[in-house]
């Protein structure tokens, strides 16, 4: 469980600040700041990848929707694809990052948390 923990605040940390980076953002603002754009893409991705890090056990544990689509972020990000689909990443930003956010952050165990562990997913 410890290092699901250090994935969960990864993931956390990450879907909070794709909720800074979008707090003052509409969709067609999204659409025309392709930097903002990119940031968000390159924290979902990162919530893909610890998201399938994650141990079965601590996946039973979290909403079962959440989790997979949670874990099949770059999937749903490039759709068998190699462009991005802007419409997908705004539905996914506004519908899912809060629920993800409430989910993770009623499990998590605050004192599990090793720093050191943290910075190879969030960067």
């Amino acid at each position: 469980m410890q290092q699901d923990n250090q994935y969960l605040i990864d993931i956390l940390h990450a879907a909070q600040r794709i909720l800074e980076y979008t707090a003052n953002a509409s969709l067609h603002s999204f659409y025309e700041d392709v930097q903002l754009q990119d940031k968000v893409v390159r924290r979902l991705l990162t919530i893909g990848k610890a998201a399938q890090r994650i141990s079965a056990a601590t996946r039973q544990e979290m909403n079962i929707a959440v989790w997979s689509k949670t874990e099949k972020m770059k999937e749903r990000l490039l759709q068998n694809d190699p462009v991005i689909d802007v419409d997908q990443v705004w539905l996914i930003v506004q519908s899912e990052m809060p629920v993800l956010v409430d989910t993770i952050n009623a499990i998590v165990v605050p004192d599990a948390f090793d720093s050191s562990l943290c910075a190879q997913f969030s960067a």
